[in-house]
């Protein structure tokens, strides 16, 4: 070591501030004291030097003779290593990490000892803090009474036991320690080894998991959810497994119940096959087919479709525009109800009864129209029976008694309810076969008696009021009523007309019945489906906006508020992605039962699309009901889902916008829950956030500067600048850094800080990423062979599998080659979905690029990060370059970088030098690459600074001398993503 390697190495000792580093004489006598000895223990170097080093010790231990134990151990062995509690000079103690080496000559002479002390009291703290915090989550584990949670040792034998594990087993811990777990499964199962074999997975997999049937104490069975996790020690020997039991037996049997009654609800319009039921658009076109419409009409789902349903009509009735005319009743007055003749698939007629519905949402917007057919062809045949009979009869009296019994068996069995009764005595004088079962009295018991005689009050009412009617007036009186029959409460439809017979004193009143109680379900179901989520069975969002109206219109009359809340899951993506659609939708099932638990039953849940969902709260009083809600809704989705055996962890984003005299509409409401939804999403997810006038505003920027982007990138007023890279010298320039400018027509150059964000909010971010990375290679392969580009991707760009795909085509397209492309990442694509996006970079590598990291050290820097990967080089960011004249911890930071990096074999960039004075300074401490307006500003590469050409700065002239860069501090380049 010469002179000058001497002073350096004393000067770096002096400065030290961590450490409190000095030398002892043999007898324990301070020699000299550097700065980290006068921060650590109070003294200045004058009033430390000569004294003995045992003033730090309490007077008991010095009176043990500790110090002296200490200098002699290190005499003996070479080292003494110890902690302990030490004094400062106003007398504090703190707990000490110290370190004492014999310092010899060269002939083995005992010259002194050097001493290096840190104060660990933080450490030690912390240590007790975690200690204590074990403590808890031990007490919090054994407290747990819906889960058993217990330990196995490596052969399955319990070693411990909570309290959730005796309230779901029955075994007390001094009953069941020490036993094999297997005890808790079937005798069939222990047969099969099924214990062993799950062990035996968990430790080959790490994990086990499944739901089947366990037994507990008293023999009794019950549905658990169980997971065991294999647990190893630091050497990665096996010490056991963890193991978490959940009895879920009432879980599993409401899912079952769940999804029968969800099949029986999707099976009843399915199987009506007596009834053609299906829905027309606006305009008449056939939007589904139940089987009873492919009975009737011969035409399966995928034939008919799509098509116009004039196609069941004649000819002659469309060219008179019958069907639209008939769709156009149902628009005007809301129904159509017709019979008359309708064409099959085959061409053959049928005589039908038709219903046309016409269906709104609330904002009397028509959706279309729900038609059901009913062939009735039956039915009119033997109506036209009896009048041809009743005709025949007339005109031959000889055959009057022959035709009278024809007309008997033709009316006893015609498919529909007839009562004949006097027009004057109101005595019945005919019931056929199904008014028999529908009364439940026979022709003979009723024959010449009334109806008043033998039904209930309220069915008499009801075909009295029809006779009545019929009498007032001449023609047919039809009522439809739900009535309590002898086959329980059915809905009967019935008409009442007059029958006059050849002498004015022989009328009658002719009563049809018909039973329409599955036709009214049917035609309830269709309704249910035009306002409902076929998933959920939750309203959609037309029955949405028609209960947040209804819920404005009643708080403005009671002087209360209205809250809209916007809901998104998050992390429900990656459900779908990696298990599929079917959990994801049992997943969106399960969601939906919990939110519906959360609210009151004037709430309404309903989903709006996707993994979305929205909520009306009515009659709230003050803002603070509506974040209670929203807080008991997050609450409610963060335990885990057990769906088809996966545990599934979603979280809930939500956004409120509360009514108010200017925010006082359904579509309003909707607009700013989802703007402050939005917002809560951006703030970090799983949370809520009240929409404010300010989201509005930022709303409408983003808007605009996405439409206007939208138009930059086709209109190509994008463009990349390039700000060089030089080495140590600060001569010769080894690479670029691609920066995204963007020109607009009007506004002029924008920054990426204002459009990098929108474009990672609209995805257009993997478009720009695309284009940054193409540009950049293209107008590389025109540059000298030994300059780079680096191009920076944002976090978002990772989440496209097409990354490695774009990379690898633009460095195709271009010619460059690999080793000259080099691109930068920041910390947070390390922090989201580390082993994926790792795996990413990995494949970026084996292309030969490069790969930086950047903003190293503003973030959650960790050594971790060099460790999981080999990057190329590490940029200091630039805000450590800003400070660390002024602040001692920026320049330590940047020494432990530098530092780090020489260990690591890793290049050092310095961002943002801006004057002489910073780059004379970062040379001193080890940076080996250099970046800032003090080389040269970003440009086009058209006009990009190709070569150094450098004042009298770059000379040896000394740092006083040397003038800062004319452009003002800080102004540096924003280097966001996509090559901003």
């Amino acid at each position: 070591m010469n002179e000058n390697d001497d002073v350096m190495y004393r000067l770096l000792v002096q400065n030290i501030h961590g450490y409190a580093l000095f030398m002892l004489k043999p007898d324990g006598t301070v020699m000299n004291w550097n700065a980290g000895a006068q921060r650590a223990i109070g003294y200045l170097s004058s009033e430390i030097v000569g004294r003995n080093f045992a003033c730090f010790f309490s007077e008991e231990e010095q009176a043990k003779g500790l110090p002296q134990r200490g200098l002699q151990i290190a005499e003996e062995t070479g080292r003494y290593d110890v902690e302990g509690w030490r004094y400062r000079k106003d007398g504090s103690a703190f707990w000490a990490h110290a370190v004492i080496d014999a310092v010899r000559a060269e002939d083995g002479t005992l010259i002194g000892f050097a001493k290096i002390t840190r104060d660990c009291t933080e450490q030690k703290e912390k240590l007790a803090e975690q200690r204590a915090q074990e403590q808890k989550f031990r007490l919090l584990v054994e407290g747990v009474t819906d889960y058993a949670i217990y330990m196995l040792d490596p052969e399955g034998h319990v070693v411990n036991w909570n309290e959730g594990a005796r309230r779901n087993k029955g075994y007390t811990a001094e009953e069941i320690v020490g036993k094999h777990f297997s005890c808790f499964y079937s005798r069939e199962d222990r047969q099969a080894k099924l214990p062993e074999n799950n062990l035996k997975m968990a430790y080959q997999t790490g994990r086990f998991e499944e739901q089947g049937w366990r037994i507990r104490k008293d023999g009794g069975a019950f549905w658990a959810h169980v997971v065991i996790d294999a647990v190893h020690d630091d050497d990665g020997k096996l010490i056991g497994y963890a193991k978490i039991t959940r009895d879920c037996t009432e879980q599993q049997r409401s899912l079952n119940e769940q999804r029968e009654q969800a099949e029986v609800f999707r099976l009843l319009v399915e199987g009506v096959s007596d009834y053609a039921i299906y829905m027309l658009d606006p305009h008449g076109l056939v939007v589904n087919w139940n089987a009873g419409a492919r009975r009737a009409k011969g035409y399966s789902a995928d034939e008919i479709v799509g098509k116009h349903f004039s196609c069941f009509y004649s000819a002659q009735d469309r060219q008179a525009s019958v069907p639209e005319t008939n769709l156009k009743t149902a628009n005007t007055v809301g129904r159509f109800e017709d019979q008359g003749w309708r064409y099959r698939k085959d061409g053959s007629a049928f005589w039908a009864h038709v219903v046309i519905q016409a269906i709104y949402n609330d904002e009397e917007r028509l959706l279309g129209y729900a038609k059901i057919t009913r062939d009735c062809t039956e039915v009119r045949e033997y109506e036209q029976q009896i009048l041809r009979a009743k005709d025949l009869a007339e005109q031959n009296s000889v055959r009057t008694a022959s035709l009278s019994k024809f007309l008997d068996t033709i009316i006893t069995n015609i498919p529909s309810c007839v009562i004949v009764e006097d027009l004057v005595s109101q005595e019945i004088l005919l019931l056929n076969n199904r008014a028999e079962q529908l009364l439940g009295l026979s022709q003979q018991q009723m024959s010449g008696k009334k109806l008043s005689d033998r039904l209930s009050p309220e069915m008499a009412a009801y075909f009295g009021l029809l006779s009545a009617a019929a009498q007032r007036n001449e023609g047919v009186h039809r009522n439809e009523q739900l009535l309590l029959t002898q086959g329980g409460e059915r809905i009967i439809s019935a008409s009442a007309s007059i029958v006059r017979g050849s002498d004015a004193r022989d009328n009658y009143v002719l009563l049809i019945a018909n039973d329409v109680t599955d036709q009214r379900a049917a035609d309830a179901r269709i309704h249910h489906m035009a306002h409902h989520d076929n998933l959920t069975s939750l309203p959609n969002r037309e029955l949405f906006s028609q209960r947040l109206n209804e819920a404005l219109r009643a708080d403005k009359e009671n002087g209360k508020r209205t809250a809209t809340l916007g809901l998104d899951l998050d992390n429900f993506k990656n459900v779908n992605d990696a298990l599929g659609h079917q959990v994801g939708d049992d997943l969106l099932r399960a969601v939906a039962v919990r939110l519906r638990n959360v609210l009151r039953d004037q709430d309404t849940l309903a989903r709006s699309g996707g993994d979305e969902f929205s909520i009306v709260l009515p009659g709230l009083m003050q803002i603070a009901e509506a974040e209670a809600v929203a807080k008991r809704l997050i609450e409610a989705i963060r335990p885990t889902f057990s769906v088809d055996g996966h545990n599934l962890s979603v979280g809930l984003s939500i956004g409120i916008a509360l009514a108010d005299s200017k925010l006082n509409t359904p579509d309003q409401l909707l607009r700013c829950a989802d703007m402050a939804l939005y917002e809560a999403k951006r703030n970090g997810r799983n949370r809520f956030e009240h929409f404010s006038a300010a989201m509005g505003e930022a709303a409408s920027k983003r808007r605009m500067i996405e439409t206007d982007l939208r138009e930059a990138m086709t209109g190509r007023h994008l463009k990349l600048y390039y700000q060089p890279i030089t080495n140590g010298q600060g001569e010769e320039i080894i690479g670029y850094e691609a920066l995204m400018r963007w020109h607009h027509p009007v506004k002029g150059l924008i920054m990426p800080l204002d459009f990098i964000p929108i474009a990672e909010e609209t995805g257009l971010i993997h478009s720009l990423g695309a284009f940054a990375l193409y540009e950049a290679c293209r107008e590389a392969i025109t540059w000298p062979a030994h300059q780079s580009v680096a191009v920076n991707l944002s976090p978002l760009q990772f989440k496209n599998s097409s990354l490695v795909s774009v990379v690898q085509a633009a460095l195709k397209d271009s010619g460059l080659a690999p080793q000259r492309l080099e691109v930068e990442i920041t910390e947070s694509v390390l922090l989201d979905n580390t082993l994926v996006n790792i795996r990413t970079l990995q494949k970026l590598k084996a292309l030969g690029v490069r790969i930086a990291l950047d903003d190293f050290g503003t973030g959650y820097s960790s050594l971790s990060y060099l460790r999981s990967f080999p990057f190329d080089k590490i940029k200091i960011d630039k805000s450590f370059i800003n400070d660390m004249k002024e602040s001692r911890e920026a320049l330590a930071i940047i020494r432990a970088i530098t530092g780090m990096s020489r260990s690591l074999d890793i290049q050092i960039t310095a961002e943002g030098v801006e004057s002489s004075e910073q780059f004379e300074q970062l040379k001193m401490e080890g940076c080996t690459l250099f970046q800032g307006y003090y080389f040269g500003r970003p440009q086009p590469s058209e006009t990009r600074l190709k070569i150094f050409h450098p004042p009298e700065r770059f000379r040896m002239a000394p740092p006083d001398a040397m003038l800062p860069d004319s452009s003002p501090s800080g102004l540096l380049d924003p280097g966001a993503a996509a090559g901003s």
